[in-house]
């Protein structure tokens, strides 16, 4: 059995903040998309304050993911990759994986498909354009499946996987959710699913229309500069 992580030394009654970070289009910027540098000297700071956890939820792989914290100096205490399917709380040894069943019948029902459609050790990946296709497939198939979009890309997911369910589940290891404030941060429609446990969610600048909607708080300025804008307004007090 896991244990339960807590943040160091919290007085009583001081509730866990834990900060849940999109990575494509929200850590990183559309045009470039990478980290900027004063980024991520900001979640390195927002690291070191007491009380606080920090993860990445992404539609990308494991691999991945922990290439990009091994970047940043392993600030994030959890991963949860494939849109919520697998989580590694900071050790190769320590990973809950959901979906295992259904992704072996999946692989099966799309054997013999004439368009793109890549799996990862859980889900599947394609273009937004392949939507009717896929649709027809699992209502032939009867395989139950969710759909994800994030822009011109689409996701078949286990019914039982999204970003919303993957984060609770690790965000529930640092406490009940009485102990824990989560501010969840997005920018895509697959970011919706995310916002639905949030405390409070932000979206940044550029997010699409229908999250942005959603968000307690739509920042100032594009992905992860918006990132950096509300954590250094909001966390480290430093006014722009």
């Amino acid at each position: 059995m896991r244990t339960e992580r807590k943040s160091a030394s919290l007085s009583d009654g001081q509730r866990v903040q834990v900060f849940v970070f999109d990575y494509d289009g929200t850590l990183t910027l559309q045009n470039t998309g990478t980290v900027p540098q004063s980024t991520q000297k900001v979640l390195k700071s927002v690291s070191k304050e007491n009380g606080v956890v920090m993860g990445i939820v992404s539609g990308r792989d494991l691999v991945y993911l922990r290439q990009v914290n091994l970047a940043m100096g392993r600030i994030f205490s959890f991963l949860v990759s494939e849109n919520g399917a697998i989580t590694e709380f900071g050790s190769e040894d320590e990973i809950l994986i959901r979906g295992r069943e259904w992704s072996q019948r999946a692989r099966v029902v799309f054997s013999e498909i004439d368009f793109h459609l890549r799996f990862f050790e859980i889900i599947a990946a394609g273009r937004k354009a392949s939507v009717d296709q896929v649709t027809k497939i699992l209502k032939e198939s009867k395989l139950e499946a969710k759909l994800a979009f994030n822009r011109d890309s689409m996701m078949v997911m286990p019914p039982n996987v999204d970003k919303g369910i993957g984060v609770s589940g690790a965000v529930s290891e640092f406490g009940s959710t009485k102990e824990i404030h989560l501010t969840c941060f997005g920018d895509g429609e697959n970011d919706i699913s995310l916002f639905e446990p949030a405390d409070k969610s932000v979206a940044v600048s550029d997010a699409v229309e229908d999250l942005k909607k959603l968000a307690d708080v739509v920042t100032t300025k594009p992905g992860g500069l918006g990132v950096e804008e509300y954590l250094k307004k909001n966390i480290l007090k430093i006014r722009s």
